[in-house]
């Protein structure tokens, strides 16, 4: 019998589909980040093939330029005028060329261009700088009381205060699936030069329209391991990509390797158990009986604190009539955190939920990992999941007016 189930396995294994593409030609811009410029150094001026006039300013990012690894010297000059122009040691001989220099024109505040980048079948690394002239938003911790602004400086025709850059990229191309062309991206870690679909976050469009659509589980994290998508009636996952000639593979998995739970509406909720911030032990079938909200967040999150917000007066009101919210608080990257590392993130948490006021149950990390990353695969951030009083999903995007709207037809 067991050699029996050996031969079916492997039998399945040579008859296995597999589907190719390539890879785009070009990557696209990814993550962007906003620095603050400060006054360049004397060593970054003297770089430049000619001195900048008296009344002139330059100026640096407050950080080094760091891509893929490599440091860029970078400056803007200003001149009294309000001329401005990108200057970028891309050939890193240590100073300014004649061809290193790309104007801000035609009352525009961006520019683009690429580095040089031997990188597989890649020869580019696209990137677009934006400056601004406006002060910078001050930043208030989360839950603190934000100090009066100062009076803003007056904006000077030389006036800079930050660049905005992307810092990273995303690899695209398509695979052909049965004679349909399904759109894939890889987005890999700023450090990261090639593609890594085990520990990176990936996408297939698996309903071929065009978009990457997390909610609908076209977007992966890499946990260690190559996730498995649904496509149609087929589950696939990434078998390879030779980045020197741009072949991508794709190969066909049994269903048994789908593990993520979609949440559909009428799927019912598997049980977990979890911890509250005090120590109090729970399951999510105490509540059944109940209109449940699983609100997925972290305190670096933005949105989720918004949609906090509007939680609170949905909360007063519904409670009463046996609504429930658990907070599923996600602090830090799943799988990196020590004992005292999870510790440490429940003590930020709490500090902000006590600063905040809200009311409604609070779940610490380590205790919703697992049921974050390997069961319901959160990858958008905040995930509210609304689970009806039959302990069946209601709606896997149950946020702002939709929750409210949810919550009436739902409740008694």
């Amino acid at each position: 019998m067991k050699l029996l189930l050996v031969l079916l396995a492997l039998a399945a294994s040579l008859t296995a589909a597999e589907f190719r593409g390539k890879l785009d030609s070009k990557v696209e811009m990814g993550t962007r980040a906003l620095s603050a410029v400060v006054p360049a150094s004397a060593e970054i001026v003297a770089a430049l093939p000619v001195a900048p006039g008296s009344d002139d300013k330059v100026w640096t990012l407050s950080r080094p330029l760091n891509i893929k690894g490599k440091t860029y010297l970078l400056a803007v000059v200003a001149t009294a005028k309000g001329e401005k122009t990108l200057w970028l040691d891309r050939n890193g001989d240590g100073k300014f060329g004649d061809d290193e220099r790309w104007p801000f024109v035609d009352g525009k505040n961006d520019v683009s261009f690429g580095l040089p980048w031997e990188n597989g079948i890649y020869r580019e690394f696209p990137i677009r700088f934006e400056y601004s002239s406006k002060p910078q938003p001050r930043r208030t911790p989360p839950g603190a009381v934000a100090a009066p602004a100062p009076p803003p400086a007056a904006v000077l025709p030389t006036t800079v205060t930050s660049l905005v850059y992307n810092f990273n990229i995303h690899f695209t191309g398509s695979v052909d699936v049965e004679g349909r062309a399904m759109r894939v991206m890889f987005a890999p870690k700023p450090a990261d030069i090639a593609i890594d679909p085990a520990n990176q976050r990936i996408s297939m469009d698996a309903n071929f329209n065009g978009e990457f659509e997390a909610s609908l589980g076209e977007t992966e994290n890499g946990s260690g391991k190559v996730a498995v998508f649904r496509v149609g009636a087929r589950y696939l996952a990434f078998k390879s990509i030779d980045m020197k000639t741009g072949e991508i593979v794709v190969e066909e998995r049994p269903v048994a390797d789908y593990t993520r739970f979609d949440a559909l509406p009428g799927q019912v909720m598997p049980d977990f158990a979890f911890v509250d911030f005090d120590g109090g032990k729970h399951q999510l079938s105490d509540y059944k009986g109940k209109v449940v909200l699983l609100d997925f967040w972290g305190t670096w999150c933005g949105p989720c604190i918004e949609e906090m917000k509007h939680l609170d007066p949905l909360y007063e009101k519904y409670h009463p009539r046996g609504f429930e919210v658990i907070s599923m608080n996600m602090e830090k990257t799943s799988g990196k955190l020590t004992p005292e590392g999870y510790v440490a993130a429940t003590a930020t948490a709490r500090a902000f939920i006590a600063k905040a006021g809200h009311k409604w149950l609070q779940a610490t990390q380590e205790s919703i990992e697992r049921v974050a990353v390997d069961v319901i695969h959160v990858n958008l951030y905040p995930t509210c999941i609304l689970i009806g009083a039959d302990g069946k999903i209601i709606s896997r995007d149950a946020r702002g007016a939709t929750l409210a709207a949810l919550l009436e037809k739902h409740l008694p």
